[in-house]
């Protein structure tokens, strides 16, 4: 494990590091359970991990899986007979999984809307691409399956715009640049993603908008283009350049330094050919609070603001 999370708790690292979102009260369970286990032995709820455990996890699968609607609120963007847009909150996780099998996005959709593709399977419903936990904005639901195979068809061959807002700690050498790193599961830290040769083709543009020299620290606010859809791209690769989304809590070491509540990202215009008039459709959504707020706080607080 990384050596920044030396002697922290286990259900601490292990809820901030893995991908499937699992929560510290379910890792606890996990633990009371004996389905944790650290170079082969049974743990207490308050080990602290050491850089060379080797730690097994065990997830039971639920005995029986029912997905039902919820009342979450969903900020709906747009939708007709064949899509919905949705502006997805902070917080939410897409689909059930081990540790979040009700209160998801799905959950909110089934209350919402009448119909979902059924391409995803009973845990996808309507799914056709995700933004991780921590990530708010726009995303695109299928309500039918010929639908759900045009949009599967889009995102695969590239013809979707996707743009992204960014907090990060640092500044860029230049205002305008591409970051063309191909990228791989890590090795190692199987929850990771990073950069390696081996790994596939991924492009991210970034448009420098704003520098703020804080008392906090010196923060830039990103616009980024997606030209490929890795899992964590924007992430991996802005960390890759030393300028880490703030609030990462895998990709950047100090990310409990600025006390956010969520990551700073946000999907913020989506852009695709619609499936029944094959016409372009855009959309766009609002910054968040969160990351509004941390901006107007930082800017506060700044000696300097570069446009």
């Amino acid at each position: 494990m990384p050596e920044e999370y030396h002697l922290e708790r286990i259900d601490r690292f292990l809820a901030g590091s893995l991908e499937l979102d699992l929560s510290r009260s379910y890792i606890q369970k996990l633990i009371h359970d004996d389905t944790i286990t650290v170079n082969g032995n049974s743990i207490k709820q308050n080990y602290k991990v050491k850089e060379d455990d080797c730690i097994k996890i065990v997830i039971p699968e639920p005995e029986e899986l029912d997905i039902l609607p919820e009342d979450i609120p969903l900020d709906i963007v747009y939708q007709d007979a064949s899509i919905a847009v949705i502006n997805k909150q902070p917080g939410l996780v897409v689909h059930p999984g081990p540790g979040n099998w009700d209160s998801t996005l799905v959950n909110a959709l089934l209350f919402h809307l009448k119909d979902l593709s059924s391409i995803g399977g009973q845990i996808r419903p309507g799914i056709v691409h995700r933004l991780d936990k921590d990530t708010s904005g726009l995303m695109v639901v299928a309500k039918n399956d010929r639908a759900h195979q045009l949009l599967t068809a889009e995102f695969a061959d590239r013809r979707v715009a996707k743009r992204y807002c960014a907090v990060v700690a640092g500044k860029p050498d230049e205002r305008h640049f591409f970051v063309d790193r191909p990228i791989a599961r890590h090795p190692k830290y199987r929850h990771k993603m990073t950069v390696l040769d081996e790994g596939k083709e991924a492009l991210t543009e970034v448009f420098c908008k704003k520098i703020i020299n804080s008392r906090q620290g010196i923060f830039s606010y990103f616009d980024v283009h997606l030209h490929t859809g890795r899992t964590h791209q924007i992430r991996v690769h802005l960390s890759s350049m030393s300028l880490p989304i703030v609030g990462d809590t895998v990709y950047s070491k100090k990310w409990a330094k600025y006390r956010v509540p969520y990551l700073l990202l946000a999907s913020v215009y989506l852009e695709f050919t619609h499936p029944d008039t094959g016409k372009r459709v855009s959309f766009e959504a609002p910054l968040p609070d969160h990351i509004t707020q941390f901006l107007e706080k930082a800017e506060r607080l700044s000696e300097n603001i570069i446009e």
